[in-house]
């Protein structure tokens, strides 16, 4: 677990709603409406599509899976190809499962994994004075369809990513680009979103639960 990589991939999923709104004009979509879809929901499920473009690589890295979210602090990013992965986030621990095992890291003792777990809640939440406390924010619409840059303010997100860039229609992101201080950079395509989604205790310990676990869901 010592790669940045399962950090980066909480930042760009947890990123479906976030921003800083610049004057509307009337009927343009606003930072306000996007925070307030974000903190009623009960729950988002997508699909996605993520490109990454690495200086040592010729060629970019696809990966294809679907990230979950069930309010107010479990994330799930589960990958189907080219090799099936599973991260999950649950309050202050995140477990992470690939071909070569699976382990558990405890959010409270490494700053670096904290940091981007609380970005991550801070974006679903919808909490927009959390966000401006990190990111500073540039935010455009025109009508339903937005565009949103985040750049690091602070340590230890500033050391190696400089921004993010979101966009999307209404309360649905469809893509997402970041791009890291040396240079790489992953292009993510949201598809069939679906940002009210209700889960069942069944989805719930199905997506969420870990092998770790012995005392059944949180829920």
């Amino acid at each position: 677990m010592s790669s940045r990589r399962p950090w980066l991939a909480l930042a760009g999923a947890a990123a479906l709603a976030a921003g800083a709104a610049r004057a509307a004009r009337a009927g343009d979509m606003t930072l306000d409406d996007l925070l307030s879809h974000m903190a009623t929901t009960h729950g988002v499920v997508a699909e996605f599509r993520e490109i990454k473009t690495l200086k040592l690589l010729d060629t970019p890295l696809e990966t294809r899976g679907t990230v979950y979210f069930e309010p107010p602090d479990r994330f799930a990013r589960v990958t189907r190809q080219p090799a099936e992965t599973r991260l999950v986030v649950d309050g202050g621990h995140m477990h992470f499962q690939d071909a070569t095992g699976a382990g558990d890291v405890d959010l409270t003792e490494n700053p670096v994994a904290r940091s981007f777990a609380d970005n991550l809640i801070v974006l679903w939440k919808g909490d927009k004075a959390a966000l401006e406390k990190i990111y500073t924010l540039d935010f455009h619409a025109d009508g339903s369809r937005w565009k949103l840059v985040l750049t690091p303010k602070h340590s230890p997100l500033d050391q190696f990513l400089r921004n993010i860039t979101l966009s999307g229609e209404g309360p649905a992101m469809h893509e997402m680009l970041v791009l890291e201080s040396d240079g790489d950079r992953t292009q993510t395509l949201f598809d069939k979103s679906d940002v009210a989604h209700d889960f069942s205790d069944a989805e719930t310990r199905a997506i969420f639960q870990t092998g770790t676990e012995t005392g059944g869901d949180k829920k």
